[in-house]
């Protein structure tokens, strides 16, 4: 999952919101840019750990998943060895 972009995202999300509803109140421009500039930084902060987090915890589970795969990929190559093995030596499959 590319979560890279995720930060900017929100953090324009939060600012559009911000900026109609500043417009909406009609504010001067001074609060505008206040809140634009405050709810850019607070947002952007705030998602960029957490992205941080995020991509470890989603980096552990892909490792995890990872070794899942190996040990099963594993079993089924030691099953088909067992398989082969009684079929040299003149067993039949029923």
């Amino acid at each position: 999952m590319n979560t890279k972009p995720l930060p900017i995202i929100v953090t324009l999300t939060a600012c559009l919101i911000s900026c109609v509803v500043s417009i909406i109140e009609g504010v001067g421009f001074r609060i505008f840019v206040t809140r634009f500039a405050v709810t850019a930084l607070v947002f952007y902060v705030v998602f960029s750990f957490l992205n941080v987090f995020l991509n470890k915890g989603l980096q552990i589970e892909k490792e995890e998943l990872e070794k899942q795969d190996d040990e099963e990929i594993e079993i089924t190559e030691n099953e088909m060895t067992g398989e082969e093995e009684g079929n040299e030596n003149g067993e039949e499959e029923t």
